[in-house]
């Protein structure tokens, strides 16, 4: 049986999408480190977390994906919780084609979280 091999439009396009997954993980991380380790009087606030950021690099999105985790890696009592939101950005300029693809790209992730999170 032949192998099925990727154009190479489709591996530019799986590195685009890659790629776009990393920026919002490097975002969000830059976001997660300025809030505090332990605090329990901590309050959320957009531009103070934005203070050390570059301008270009902050994001609302990142910001409330970082909220996310820090609170979920807190314990009940002290500031955190948990939840079972997800936040996502959609890449800027897609297609029609392109729409089709990331949201090929991001239901089996989906996927996978409401899956893990049934149990």
């Amino acid at each position: 049986m032949p192998r099925q091999t990727k154009s190479l439009k489709q591996k530019i396009y799986e590195a685009r999408l890659k790629l776009h997954d990393l920026e919002e993980e490097y975002a969000t991380q830059m976001y997660l480190e300025t809030m505090p380790d332990y605090d329990p009087m901590y309050t959320y606030c957009y531009s103070t977390s934005n203070r050390p950021i570059p301008y270009p690099m902050q994001s609302v999105d990142a910001w409330v994906r970082a909220i996310i985790k820090h609170m979920a890696g807190r314990r009940r009592g002290h500031g955190g919780g948990t939840t079972k939101a997800i936040v996502l950005t959609i890449p800027h300029g897609l297609t029609e084609s392109g729409v089709e693809g990331w949201l090929e790209h991001i239901t089996p992730k989906l996927r996978k979280r409401a899956t893990n999170r049934r149990k």
